[in-house]
């Protein structure tokens, strides 16, 4: 054994995962001499064991050298060790200036202290002068911001027109989609058309079984032991044949109660139980890629402990990446949409619903054929694992990781798309949990947005006008947005309400341009919203997007407090607690 030095990168392309770390087993894969496989083994090598060797492993021969069982738990252990730095470090180290682990270069720091000490200066000086410029900034931000997203929103329907004229029956997309929960009633009165519903369905059938690939799924759990009995269950609802199922739950070392509320649901053979090394950073890329490490499918999606995938959703995804063309790059991943099955649990949930329903069933769809990087959200996003790989999969360090992949897929030449498939989730019904999630989402774009515009003239070289686009109004705009939000509407209606009686002598056309915002842009933003709410749930939950303006409100405090944690906390992960919200109906009967 000493000849032979142990090479845990071997171990992994072998299939050996970090799922048995209990257990000392009678061999494990080593390294590889002259092309060959060779296997420690603490016994004899019978044929038995030979052909479980190879069974395992997909070799066709396989070499033995001897080990005893201290050698084989010290070799575990190795690999663990392995798989939470390359986990945690490896995109650092292979592309540190694309990491987010040195936050803001101290050059970028220099920005918002010299903001911070102007505002100060101008209050001193003069605080209508102060004024004029906040509201200034505040204003132009919000038209931009506001702007993309409505842009958007405009495009969906041109988008769904050319991919019924390019696909014909198969391409067209679906009104809405069936809520989990919802019987004949309720939800279920905007059920798609069976026509409609089937559209894609029998375009996935034209694949047959044996010709379907492995597809891996990983799932990040954290403190979720009520939920992850469920989502398991909820993959035996899949449309997808078992034996070319992987599914990967990915457990915290040291989350013992999930750990055995995962073992005691017995998982089958193609669901494993991945005990994640503890370290940190404790973020959920980082888990997902010791996923990504252990992972055998040809194609890889991510799913959060509470989603509830529609049953043919790998099916869509599937034929999208089969019917790529690659006329305007390599399709690399495709995102499904994102709604609730609580969207009328309490106020908060139904403006949650109603601000996804507009990103995902309309934002989303839009964009997709402008080829300007796509947004991607938390899950569901559906990936070639070989493009994935290829840009280094996620940043640990960063906490909007889906936002920064995006991104970079767009850098390296991949396109993104979306398919016409939903994953239901639980809204986020109590108020602090809903903040404590928007500010890691808004930090996450702030991060990003650091990361790629370290140098900023040769990121616009060389990712071009599209990208140029989305940084602005996105990425950079909806942070900045929320930032001056409170400032832009208590000026906008202090200047046309109070202005008689302060004078405070704001320039004529910013008061113009304050007004189209709160009045133009916001009806648009309110009636884009609502329509999308209606369409994917009914109109008793679209009609509360009139109080998307107080809302906004609530997203500036998260964004206050995304850029404190920014400077001082900038890879802390707050974890959104699950489980708060009734289960869906079909889960709750499954138990």
């Amino acid at each position: 054994m000493t000849d032979h030095r142990l090479d845990p990168r071997v171990m992994v392309e072998a299939g050996w995962g970090a799922g048995n770390e209990s257990q000392t087993p009678d061999w494990i894969p080593w390294c590889r001499e002259h092309g060959e496989l060779l296997v420690a083994a603490s016994g004899p090598v019978t044929t038995a064991l030979r052909l479980s060797v190879l069974d395992a492993t997909g070799e066709s021969s396989v070499g033995f050298l001897h080990a005893d069982p201290q050698q084989i738990c010290d070799a575990q252990a190795q690999l663990r060790v392995w798989l939470a730095n390359e986990a945690a470090e490896g995109f650092a180290e292979a592309t540190p200036n694309f990491s987010a682990k040195k936050g803001i270069w101290r050059r970028q720091a220099v920005l918002p202290a010299l903001a911070g000490i102007l505002i100060v200066a101008g209050a001193i000086l003069d605080w209508r002068v102060l004024i004029v410029v906040l509201f200034g900034l505040g204003s132009v931000s919000f038209l931009i911001s506001s702007g993309y997203k409505v842009m958007a929103t405009f495009l969906s329907p041109v988008r769904r027109f050319q991919e019924r004229r390019i696909a014909g029956p198969a391409g067209r997309w679906r009104q809405r989609s069936v809520n989990p929960i919802a019987g004949k009633g309720g939800f279920g009165e905007n059920a798609a058309a069976p026509e409609e519903a089937d559209s894609l369905e029998a375009a996935g059938e034209s694949i047959g079984e044996d010709e379907m690939p492995v597809y891996s799924i990983l799932v990040p759990v954290f403190h979720e032991a009520a939920v992850v009995a469920s989502i398991m269950r909820s993959f035996l609802r899949l449309d997808y044949p078992r034996e070319k199922l992987d599914v990967l739950i990915l457990l915290e070392e040291d989350d013992v109660e999930t750990i055995q509320a995962a073992r005691a649901a017995e998982p089958p053979r193609w669901m494993r139980l991945i005990i994640v090394p503890a370290g940190e950073p404790r973020t959920k890329p980082r888990a997902c890629n010791v996923g990504l490490l252990l992972c055998r499918g040809e194609y890889v999606v991510i799913y959060d402990a509470e989603d509830r995938p529609e049953p043919d959703q790998l099916r869509k995804a599937l034929v999208s990446f089969r019917h790529d063309s690659g006329r305007q790059g390599q399709l690399a991943c495709v995102q499904a949409s994102l709604n609730f099955y609580n969207p009328d649990y309490n106020l908060l949930t139904r403006m949650f619903a109603i601000e996804y329903a507009q990103w995902f069933d309309f934002m989303l769809v839009g964009l997709a054929g402008t080829r300007m990087p796509l947004p991607l959200g938390g899950t569901s996003n559906h990936f070639k694992r070989s493009a994935l790989v290829e840009v280094g999969g996620w940043d640990p360090y960063n906490v909007t990781e889906d936002a920064d992949l995006g991104i970079r897929l767009a850098a390296s030449g991949y396109r993104v798309d979306v398919i016409d498939s939903t994953t239901w989730e639980e809204a986020t019904p109590q108020l602090m949990p809903w903040i404590r999630q928007r500010t890691r989402w808004i930090k996450g774009y702030l991060v990003t947005a650091a990361v790629n515009l370290r140098r900023p003239a040769r990121w616009l070289r060389h990712n071009g006008g599209r990208a140029a686009v989305t940084m602005a109004g996105l990425i950079v705009g909806t942070p900045a947005n929320f930032l001056l939000y409170p400032v832009t509407l208590a000026f906008t209606l202090c200047a046309w309400l109070l202005g008689p009686l302060v004078q405070i002598r704001l320039p004529h056309d910013l008061l113009v341009l304050g007004l189209t915002n709160l009045v133009v842009m916001n009806v648009l933003m309110i009636i884009t919203s609502g329509i999308a709410a209606w369409r994917r749930y009914n109109w008793r939950i679209g009609i509360f997007a009139i109080f998307l303006p107080v809302y906004w409100l609530l997203h500036a405090a998260a964004a206050w407090r995304a850029a404190y944690q920014l400077i001082f906390d900038p890879h802390r992960w707050e974890k959104t607690p699950h489980g708060l919200d009734v289960l869906p109906r079909d889960v709750v009967n499954a138990g």
